[in-house]
Parts: structure tokens; sequence; C-alpha cells
């Protein structure tokens, strides 16, 4: 279902292994139907722009031997992936732009989305179907909890990356609801992003940052700063 221009795999048994769950979450993200209010990008209107990937954003980095699990909240709107056709935009998504930004300032060098490049990280979201109403519109709670109960903590297992950089703090705590790792609502999360990664097991570390679309960045926390919230997942890697 993956091939070697989707992502960087071997001859090994265990890479195999890994390729062969991946593509049984995939089938299994395919026919899911849980959460009221989304449409899967398997469903009849959309399926001719559905990929062999666990969501539309790991078309772009889609590495599963990657030691970076990067995740965002969610893909996007019906709008959104029918204009683009299942894909993100060439360019001038600021998100995706200011992403390569950053990526770039701790020495990872990308491509844009629809371009041919080395697959080097995996990218994906924590909500996989999709919304309506526009790229801002509300997300429900039971959306983040069903997809990372189903979908993105057998993902992280099947990877098993080193670090996981989660881009806001929507991702950053329902990534920790779902280790059982403590949480401190009333934290400022520019406090929780300075103090650095959170240990999830013997072996894995989640870095919250900032989101990087133009709200994040123009209200929020500017790319100066978030250049140097970034400089600190250097050490890990």
């Amino acid at each position: 279902m993956l091939n070697a221009n989707n992502a960087n795999v071997g001859s090994s048994s265990r890479q195999i292994n890994k390729l062969e769950e991946y593509s049984k979450l995939v089938v299994s993200r395919k026919k899911c139907r849980l959460c009221l209010g989304l449409s899967n990008p398997s469903c009849s209107q959309l399926a001719k722009y559905d990929s062999n990937h666990i969501g539309p954003w790991s078309q772009w980095q889609g590495n599963i031997d990657s030691d970076i699990l990067l995740v965002g909240q969610d893909w996007g709107d019906i709008s959104y992936y029918t204009k683009w056709e299942g894909m993100d935009q060439p360019s001038g998504n600021p998100t995706n732009e200011n992403l390569q930004q950053l990526l770039y300032s701790i020495g990872i060098k990308i491509g844009k989305p629809q371009e041919r490049q080395e697959q080097v990280l995996f990218f994906t979201n924590l909500i996989l179907c999709l919304k309506q109403g526009g790229l801002q519109s509300q997300i429900r709670k039971e959306w983040l909890i069903n997809c990372s109960r189903h979908f993105f903590y057998p993902l992280v297992e099947i990877i098993d990356p080193k670090i996981i950089i989660a881009l806001g703090r929507n991702v950053f705590e329902s990534i920790l609801e779902l280790y059982g790792s403590p949480n401190n609502k009333h934290e400022r999360f520019s406090d929780i992003v300075e103090h650095g990664p959170v240990k999830l097991n013997k072996s894995l570390f989640l870095f919250p940052v900032y989101h990087c679309g133009a709200r994040g960045v123009n209200i929020n926390r500017p790319i100066t700063i978030q250049r140097e919230d970034w400089s600190k997942i250097t050490k890990w890697l």
C-alpha cells in the first residue's frame, strides 16, 4: 500500500512489518465512521482524492521510520480538501510555509507539499477526517478523543519515534491525556513550552510548541520566538 517513494523503508523484517501494520491502520481509518459531524476522506463523494496514508498531511512527509513525529490538530475542511484534490495547496499556506522555516532552523530541510522530495519526517493530525465551515471552524472534544485512541496511539506504536512535536495546546493536552500524563490546565502555554519536553514513556518525549499558522505567529507567538522554542529540539536530535 505504501511504496519507497512515500516512505524510506528497507528490506528488514521489522520494516516490512511496519509497512503491513501501517497499511492495516490506514484500512481501519478508511472504514471509520465514529465521529458525527466529520466526513471520512474515503466516503463516496471524496474517495477519488483519498490516499493510502493515515491522513492527507502524511502525503507531504510520511516516513514511517522517522525519529520525529509532528502532529497537528486537524488538517482542514471539505472545501479545502476538494479544491486541492486531497493534498495541501502547493504554496501560500502560512502554516506550511512557517513550518518549513522552523524545521530548517533546526537543520531539517523539506520541500513544499506537492514537490517530489525525500521523506525524512512523519506528519499527521489527531483528527483525520474532514470538518465543514472553513479551516478555522470549531472542533469537538470527542473527535480528538476518538482519533487519538483509535489511530494516533497505534500510529505511534508503529513508527516508534524518539520525539513527538505537538503543534498547539489542544494537541499537546490531548496527547498527555492519551498517555495518562499529568496536565496542569491552568499553566500558561508559554511556560509549558519553555519548560521543554514531557517524558511520555522511557524512550518517548513530547515537545509542546505553538501553532505556526497565521494566527499563531501574528497573535500568540511571533515566528522569531517560535524559532527559539524549536531550537531546544536540536539537543534531542
